[in-house]
């Protein structure tokens, strides 16, 4: 309450006390102290113990208006300040601000802990979340059910994603049972395992994959994180839509981890099918040095495989030759 209306209040409680006592006609009492004695009327005596209740009350207001006016001071100062310490903050400039109240100096240290994610001592909750921010940005999935965050933020979805990035288990489960991708999780889940599942786990997948995707698997089979039988690597081809150099380039690798026979074998049966794997077939020839037969393929086209052409001229001449870099 202001102390103006309080005042104001008083004197009007005052002259009601006063009034009523009045209209009652109560009388004089005297009051007796030792050899003193004190009459007045009675609608003075009601009056009298007001007075310094109502002194004391104003002096009390007007004290702790006093401490909330330097509180308040200190406060509008600390809030040109903090408008300085955010801009030290953004900057990254070592901030030498200090505050007046204790509120902004806890305020100023959740800012820095924001920009910084430096622990604050004694805040154990605000610690948490730190922890958890920091978790999440590392990759890590963590158990964030005590935060019960809303579906869509933003935290919950990320560590969704990292569920699925260090759970291959997890990311199977979530594109085993579809045949067409819906919504970024599941974009993610079959990236995922393409590049960390079995292949046993991949070909259960319904869905289509693309030449990139065809190509990341076979170079997982090349690098031994992969493991394909000689049929399984016949399927994969054979379903794949695949271009004529992405064809090349698998039959360039193959021969790291198939024998002759096998590999030939697999090609000879797929460019029967789909002509863009002839060049890969002839270049696999070439490259084991079936040249009588890779003169009888080229020989009513060899303008088109002229490159395979110039590949028997030199090796005609005994001259040596660079197969992967002539043939592109």
């Amino acid at each position: 309450m202001k102390v103006k209306l309080f005042f104001i209040a008083s004197i009007v409680y005052t002259l009601i006390i006063f009034t009523l006592a009045w209209y009652l006609k109560l009388g004089s009492y005297t009051l007796t102290l030792n050899t003193y004695s004190f009459e007045l009327p009675v609608m003075v005596w009601l009056i009298l113990p007001l007075i310094p209740l109502i002194f004391f009350a104003i002096f009390h207001m007007l004290f702790y208006h006093f401490l909330l006016t330097l509180k308040f001071k200190h406060f509008f100062k600390d809030t040109t300040k903090f408008e300085n310490y955010t801009k030290d903050l953004l900057l990254e400039k070592e901030s030498d601000i200090s505050f007046y109240t204790k509120e902004f100096r806890k305020v100023a240290q959740l800012a820095k802990s924001l920009k910084t994610h430096e622990k604050i001592p004694n805040e154990t909750k605000i610690n948490e979340i730190l922890d958890l921010i920091d978790g999440i940005k590392k990759e890590e999935y963590l158990n964030i059910k005590k935060f019960k965050l809303p579906n869509d933020n933003i935290l919950l979805l990320e560590n969704e994603k990292n569920h699925i990035k260090n759970d291959i288990n997890y990311a199977y489960s979530r594109v085993k049972n579809i045949t067409e991708i819906k919504d970024d999780f599941e974009e993610l889940a079959f990236k995922i395992l393409l590049q960390k599942g079995s292949y046993e786990q991949i070909k259960n997948v319904k869905i289509s994959k693309n030449s990139h995707q065809v190509l990341e698997l076979i170079k997982r089979f090349k690098d031994g994180n992969l493991d394909l039988s000689t049929a399984e690597f016949e399927v994969l081809l054979t379903h794949s839509m695949l271009n004529e150099k992405e064809y090349l380039s698998i039959a360039k690798m193959s021969t790291k981890f198939f024998n002759p026979d096998a590999i030939l074998g697999i090609f000879s049966k797929i460019k029967n099918e789909k002509n863009d794997a002839l060049k890969a077939y002839l270049y696999l020839l070439a490259e084991f040095g079936l040249l009588d037969e890779l003169r009888e393929q080229i020989r009513n086209d060899e303008k088109r495989f002229s490159d395979f052409k110039a590949f028997l001229i030199l090796r005609e001449k005994n001259i040596d030759i660079d197969l992967n870099h002539l043939i592109q």
